[in-house]
């Protein structure tokens, strides 16, 4: 997908250091623990021919702006498949600029295309620029919370 100058693709070995390094940030801007070597290993499986994962790259005259990562599902709730958004980070002087958006629209398709019934997602709760965003899109607030087990 292009849009003034804007490419969303799926992500390429090529696009490795870039997606480590736009990952790692989002945990460090959501003040979370920061593994480098686990996000290695997570991009490396999702760069992996046999992985399930989808990894999306935004990128704006060649270089890398945003990124989003996803995994199919089975769903209950859906009848079927749906991609949980997993990941979605866009570069802070990018923001605001329809980066996220053509990300979402981009793995959008890329579900549907697949017969994935819906996408899922979670948001911080003081995130309202990100929440407004997925309102936008469609996606509505869920009555849950997202628990946690390592």
């Amino acid at each position: 997908m292009q849009k003034s100058g804007l490419e969303v693709r799926a992500a390429t070995v090529t696009d490795r250091a870039a997606a480590i390094r736009f990952l790692s940030a989002q945990l460090v801007e959501l003040k979370l623990p920061v593994d480098e070597e686990g996000i290695a290993r997570a991009v490396e499986l999702a760069l992996s021919p046999s992985g399930i994962a989808w990894l999306a790259m935004a990128t704006l005259a060649g270089l890398p702006v945003g990124i989003l990562l996803a995994n199919p599902i089975v769903s209950v709730e859906h009848g079927g498949g749906a991609l949980w958004i997993e990941e979605l980070y866009v570069a802070p002087p990018h923001r605001r600029r329809g980066v996220a958006r053509a990300l979402i629209e981009y793995m959008d398709r890329q579900a549907h295309n697949v017969g994935l019934r819906a996408l899922e997602l979670e948001v911080t709760e003081d995130s309202e620029p990100a929440l407004a965003l997925y309102q936008s899109l469609g996606f509505s607030i869920l009555p849950r919370r997202r628990l946690h087990r390592a």
